[in-house]
């Protein structure tokens, strides 16, 4: 008889298996070399997309600029001389490139009764009298001194100045107890570079500081406004109320501003700065106003490919010597428009 027995091998729990799972040494640095690669690939899309959006932004804005601001400017250029003067030069009163005080604004005073000083009339970067404060300083972020375009012309409507107040058109007033009709208001308007904070004088925007006077006699000067309008009512005339001071941003980021005076003399066509036309000893009457400058965008651009070299009316401009790396990383746009002066009336 056979006895047949049988054994159970029973392994402990914690024995080491004979088969071992996991990575090797070689696949675990290929796969840490792939992801690496892969985030490397997210990051430059992440960066080009950044780069990409943080341009259209700076292009939107130099857009705004271009679209809304500047013809703001050339419509009050284009009624410059609007019945007032019947020739535009430096001499005749009342005229709409408003050069100097004892020519184009004869008789005329600040509200103050102060004379109406050189630094708030029109100015061309050649012109080495500047001003302090909210004057006319010929401020720039460029190696370039910016200048000042200063202009006036009766309201033909009720219409608004640049900083949005008020003028009057035509309108009745009582003199001598008889009513008759009277022209609009003179709108005086002069465009600046500034800065919005004296702590970055090198982050500077296009001003516009208005003014208005009248030149009618009358009975009563404060019944030909409306005393809802404080912007209208005068207390006497040939006084300008309301100029001087720093006014209203037309563009914002703009780093250098300039303009020149155009002339017809015998059938040519020619471009002054103020100091040139000044020193001229037969002065021809000006037909036209060119501006012209740099706008820079409202943030930085992440890209090293940005041109900090410009030219405006023929002018190599580059930023200030102390620009920093990062005044240096804005979209710039340059700008130049001839604006036709319509109510300059030449001479036959």
């Amino acid at each position: 008889m056979s006895v047949s027995s049988s054994y159970i091998s029973i392994k402990p729990a914690n024995a080491p298996s004979k088969i071992q799972q996991g990575f090797t040494l070689v696949e675990l640095m290929i796969s840490l070399v792939l992801g690496l690669l892969i985030s490397a690939a997210v990051m430059q899309v992440y960066m080009a997309n950044v780069r990409s959006v943080t341009l259209q932004d700076a292009g939107s804005s130099l857009i705004d600029s271009n679209v809304f601001g500047i013809p703001i400017i050339e419509d009050h250029i284009r009624l410059a001389n609007l019945g007032l003067a019947g020739k535009v030069n430096d001499t005749s009163e009342g005229s709409g490139i408003v050069l100097t005080e004892t020519g184009n604004l004869k008789g005329i005073k600040l509200i103050d009764g102060k004379t109406i000083p050189l630094v708030l009339l029109t100015n061309t970067g050649d012109v080495t009298e500047v001003g302090t404060g909210d004057q006319w300083a010929a401020k720039t972020a460029t190696n370039t001194p910016s200048g000042q375009l200063t202009i006036q012309f009766r309201a033909p409507q009720d219409m608004y100045d640049c900083e949005g107040n008020l003028a009057l058109g035509p309108r009745e007033i009582s003199l001598n107890k008889v009513k008759k009709i009277i022209d609009g208001q003179i709108i005086i308007e002069r465009y600046y570079l500034n800065a919005q904070d004296s702590s970055k004088p090198n982050q500077l925007s296009l001003y516009c500081d208005a003014g208005k006077y009248i030149t009618e006699d009358m009975d009563k000067y404060a019944d030909q406004g409306r005393a809802d309008k404080l912007s209208t009512v005068f207390l006497n005339k040939n006084l300008i109320k309301d100029f001087g001071d720093k006014g209203q941003v037309i563009i914002q980021n703009m780093d250098y501003f300039d303009i020149l005076l155009g002339t017809k003399d015998d059938n040519n066509i020619r471009y002054y700065t103020v100091k040139q036309y000044k020193d001229l000893v037969k002065k021809p009457e000006i037909i036209s106003a060119k501006i012209g400058g740099i706008i820079s965008s409202n943030n930085v651009v992440q890209t090293s490919e940005l041109n900090n070299k410009f030219s405006v009316f023929g002018k190599s401009i580059t930023l200030k010597a102390d620009a920093t790396d990062v005044e240096k990383k804005y979209l710039r746009f340059v700008f130049q428009n001839e604006i036709a002066l319509r109510n300059a009336r030449q001479s036959l």
